[in-house]
């Protein structure tokens, strides 16, 4: 009776162990396992113990398990980490003048940087200033055509000298080798006066407009 009642009570913690195993982390904890286990072995019928094999296998699946509980809690510190010394990098920034890849910049009166990367040289061509309507209020020609970067600085003034009033603006570039043209990016030199913390998201603030840490190519400091 008693060889029975143990049969029994093995068989039900083996059906337990394994439809645990079998259900994956999220039912589950170590502890879960470790504690199904011990009930394994503690109800195994003395004359009919459980099957080596069998429970070799459910240790070897325990110890996958584990390692994969390890490896997440490794990658989700990582991630945290990760996360913390980009935001340090982001607030490191301020005070310094960053040279970002964008067109749209925040204009309040005072000069602007512009920049300019070209892929080759270039025997002409022209920076354009659109306002937030579209419409191109000054252009320039663009004074160095050599390979790489140039940045010049902007009053504020349309073609005819006239301030133009605050808002949004966009850069665009374009140039050319004869009748080729020539791969041009327009470029922003600001300086940051701060970053804000929002969502994950951090964001430079600077006096040019806002920009994201991605869009950063230089740092330039005082």
């Amino acid at each position: 009776m008693m060889a029975e009642v143990g049969s029994t009570n093995a068989a039900s913690s083996n059906a337990q162990l394994s439809s645990a195993l079998s259900s994956g982390a999220n039912a589950l904890g170590k502890q879960d396992f470790l504690t199904l286990m011990v009930e394994q072995l503690k109800n195994q019928d003395p004359m009919n113990p459980s099957d080596a094999t069998e429970f070799t296998a459910q240790l070897a699946q325990f110890s996958s398990l584990e390692q994969l509980f390890n490896v997440n809690d490794n990658l989700e510190s990582m991630g945290n980490t990760s996360a913390e010394v980009q935001r340090l990098s982001a607030l490191a920034l301020i005070g310094t003048d960053v040279v970002t890849a964008s067109s749209e910049f925040e204009f309040s009166g005072g000069a602007v940087q512009f920049g300019y990367d070209l892929d080759g040289p270039a025997s002409e061509g022209s920076l354009y200033i659109r306002n937030a309507a579209g419409d191109t209020v000054a252009t320039y020609e663009l004074t160095e055509t050599g390979s790489g970067r140039h940045f010049l600085a902007w009053d504020g003034t349309d073609n005819n000298g006239k301030a133009l009033p605050d808002g949004t603006y966009t850069l665009g570039v374009s140039a050319f080798n004869g009748d080729d043209a020539v791969a041009a990016t327009s470029m922003i030199r600001s300086r940051v006066v701060g970053v804000d913390l929002v969502d994950g998201a951090d964001v430079l603030v600077t006096d040019s407009g806002n920009f994201s840490l991605a869009e950063v190519e230089s740092v330039r400091g005082f």
